[in-house]
């Protein structure tokens, strides 16, 4: 069982997680919380995205997969904004767990050789 907080666009990484980032189309997501939002708080988003153009902001919306539909658990009127602007994709950001090798620091004499035993 896991559990997830969601604290105002802040996230608890796991040592053997990475946090992960994407463009999605914005079909794929869905909101985790429908409680009722703060048109002020949406409009504020929207403007902020206006001044943005086409880049995003960050901390980016984060959330987790359930299958192909990823879920909003935090930045939803970030979310929202996009949508009533008709934007096709959002950046959103999610954990992933993995179990990397552990980097030797042996031997090593400069970032160039660590880069060489992270890329393996």
């Amino acid at each position: 069982m896991s559990v997830r907080v969601a604290e105002d666009r802040s996230m608890c990484v796991q040592p053997y997680q990475t946090a992960q980032t994407a463009w999605v189309d914005i079909d794929l997501c869905k909101l985790g919380c429908r409680v009722p939002m703060s048109p002020d708080a949406v409009e504020k988003k929207f403007r902020r995205l206006l001044n943005l153009g086409d880049c995003a902001p960050w901390p980016p919306i984060v959330g987790h997969w359930e299958g192909e539909r990823f879920l909003v658990d935090d930045g939803r009127h970030d979310y929202l904004a996009a949508l009533m602007l008709g934007r096709e994709k959002v950046f959103v950001c999610w954990l992933h767990d993995v179990h990397p090798q552990p980097i030797s620091h042996e031997g090593s004499e400069g970032s160039d050789s660590l880069a060489s035993e992270v890329e393996q």
